[in-house]
C-alpha cells in the first residue's frame, strides 16, 4: 500500500541507480540496435551529433519487470482473428484456451440459482456461498457475473496497454484510468463491498468442486484450508478489506481516493527518475555535496540517506528485533520524505498525502482490525504443520508439534502486537502526523 511505497520507491531508485548495465538492458532490442547504428552514422534518434545522451531513458514497463514479448504472446492472442473492432479501435483478447476456461464458468456465475444448483452442475459455487451471494441487495446480485465479463472484455487490453507503456509513470496513468472506469462500471463501491462481505462470510465453509482442483485432491491440503479458515479471525479480515475499499471509494478531486493515491505515485515516480539519473554524481560527491542533495525536494536522496544512516545488518537480527529495526528504518525514511524543512508544502509531498488517505490512516477501528487479524494468523501457523506425534488414547500427554515446544507454543498463543510495533508502523504510514512543528497539509 501507499504507506510503504515511499520506502519501495526509494529502494527501487537506489538499486537501479547503481545498476551498471541498466542502459544496456534497455537497449537490448532490435529497435535499439537500429538506433545505435543510426547514431554511429551521425543521425538517428540520438540527435545530429550522434553521441549517447547521459540521461537515463525511461524503461518500458514490460522490460522493467523482465516480461519478454513471448510472455505477452503467451497470455494474449494478438493474431488478426483474435482482435475485435470497437469504437475505440482494435481490442485485444486473451488466448483462446484461457478465454474459454474463464468463459465456461459464466453460466454458473450468472444463471445458477438456489433452486437448480447441485454438486454435479457447479464448480466455483456451493450452495452456502450462493445463498450468501443471493442475500445481497437485488441490484447487486449480478456483480459476480459482471466482474468476470468485465475481466474478459477489458483485461487483455489493460494488460497490453500497461506492458507497452513507455515508462512506469505512463503505466500508472493507464492503471489510474482503468481503475476509475472499472469502479464506476461495476459499482464497486456498493455492489463490490456487498459481494466481498458475502465471500468472507462463506469462506470458512466453502466446499465447491474447485477446492479439489486447487488442492489436487489432496486430503491434507483440504484439511489445512479448513483448519486455517476456522481458526483465523475471518470477521476482522473482512472488516479490514471493507474499510479499505470504503476508503478507496471516498470522493476526491481526482474522482475517488484510490485515483488520488495513484496520482501521488505518479508524482513519486518523477522523484525516482531524478534520483536515478543523478545518483552517480551523488554517490561520487563529498559529504558536503551529498548534504546539499539531500535537502532537495525534487529527489529522494534524503530518504535514501535516512535508510542507510542506520547501517546495522538486518541479517544479524531475527524475530522481533529484526522487525523492530526494519520498522524504525522505514519510519525514518517516511519522516525524511514528509517532514524535511522546505519540502512540506511541495507538490510532491501534498500529492502523496491526500485528505481521504489521511482519513483512512486516522481510522482506529481499521488498525484495530488489522491487529486482530494478524494476531489470529500468527497463532494458527504452527497448527498448519501435520508433523506431530499421535497417540489417541493418551492425547493429553502426547499430542504436540515437533516444530514447536510447549513453552514456545504457550508464548505464541499469548502473544499480542507490541505497542512499539504499532507506534513504529504508524510513524511509517502516517509520518506526516508526527512531523515537528506544523502538521503537513493534506491535498483535496
Amino acid at each position: 500500500m501507499k504507506f510503504l511505497l515511499i520506502v519501495v520507491f526509494c529502494k527501487l531508485g537506489f538499486s537501479l541507480a547503481q545498476e551498471e548495465s541498466y542502459l544496456d538492458r534497455y537497449e537490448g532490442g532490435e529497435e535499439s540496435a537500429a538506433n545505435d547504428r543510426a547514431a554511429a552514422d551521425g543521425g538517428g534518434d540520438r540527435g545530429d551529433r550522434g553521441d549517447v545522451s547521459t540521461s537515463t531513458p525511461p524503461m518500458p514497463v514490460g522490460k522493467l519487470f523482465d516480461v519478454d514479448r513471448w510472455e505477452v504472446y503467451d497470455i494474449l492472442d494478438l493474431d488478426s482473428v483474435s482482435t475485435e473492432e470497437t469504437e475505440e479501435g482494435i481490442r485485444v483478447h486473451f488466448r483462446f484456451n484461457f478465454h474459454n476456461t474463464v468463459e465456461k464458468h459464466i453460466p454458473e456465475l450468472c444463471y445458477m440459482t438456489l433452486e437448480n444448483i447441485t454438486i454435479f452442475n457447479s464448480y466455483l459455487l456451493d450452495k452456502q456461498c450462493l445463498e450468501e451471494f443471493e442475500s445481497v441487495s437485488p441490484q447487486c446480485r449480478g456483480f459476480r457475473c459482471n466482474i468476470v465479463r468485465y475481466f474478459l472484455e477489458h483485461g487483455a487490453q489493460i494488460y497490453l496497454d500497461v506492458m507497452n507503456a513507455p515508462s512506469l509513470k505512463e503505466g500508472l496513468e493507464v492503471v489510474n484510468r482503468e481503475i476509475l472506469a472499472a469502479f464506476e462500471k461495476l459499482d464497486m463501491c456498493t455492489c463490490g463491498r456487498q459481494f466481498f462481505k458475502a465471500a468472507f462470510k462463506c469462506a470458512p465453509y466453502w466446499h465447491a468442486n474447485a477446492l479439489n482442483t486447487i488442492t489436487d485432491d489432496d486430503g491434507d491440503s483440504m484439511m489445512n484450508y479448513y483448519k486455517l479458515m476456522w481458526n483465523i479471525d475471518v470477521k476482522s479480515f473482512s472488516r479490514v478489506f471493507d474499510r479499505i475499499l470504503a476508503g478507496f471509494c471516498e470522493e476526491s478531486s481526482h474522482g475517488m481516493c484510490i485515483n488520488s493515491i495513484v496520482n501521488g505515485l505518479e508524482k513519486m515516480l518523477d522523484l525516482v527518475n531524478t534520483t536515478m539519473e543523478e545518483y552517480e554524481d551523488y554517490d561520487d560527491g563529498n559529504r558536503d555535496f551529498q548534504k546539499r542533495q539531500e535537502k532537495r525536494c525534487d529527489a529522494l536522496f534524503g530518504p535514501i540517506r535516512a535508510w542507510t544512516k542506520d547501517d546495522r545488518d538486518l541479517d544479524y537480527f531475527e524475530g522481533e528485533d529484526q522487525i523492530e529495526l526494519i520498522l524504525n528504518k522505514t519510519a525514518a525514511v517516511s519522516k525524511a520524505f514528509y517532514c524535511k524543512r522546505g519540502c512540506r508544502n511541495d507538490e510532491s509531498r501534498t500529492a502523496m498525502y491526500p485528505c481521504c488517505w489521511r482519513k483512512m490512516l486516522e481510522d482506529k477501528k481499521l488498525f484495530d482490525n488489522i491487529v486482530q487479524a494478524g494476531e489470529s494468523l500468527y497463532k494458527v501457523i504452527p497448527a498448519m504443520s501435520s508433523d506431530f506425534e499421535w497417540y489417541f488414547y493418551e492425547l493429553d500427554s502426547y499430542f504436540y508439534r515437533y516444530t514447536i515446544s510447549r513453552e514456545d507454543l504457550e508464548e505464541r498463543m499469548n502473544w499480542t502486537v507490541p505497542k512499539k510495533f504499532r507506534d513504529a508502523v504508524m510513524r511509517t504510514l502516517h509520518a506526516a502526523k508526527y512531523c515537528d512543528g506544523k502538521i503537513l497539509r493534506c491535498s483535496n
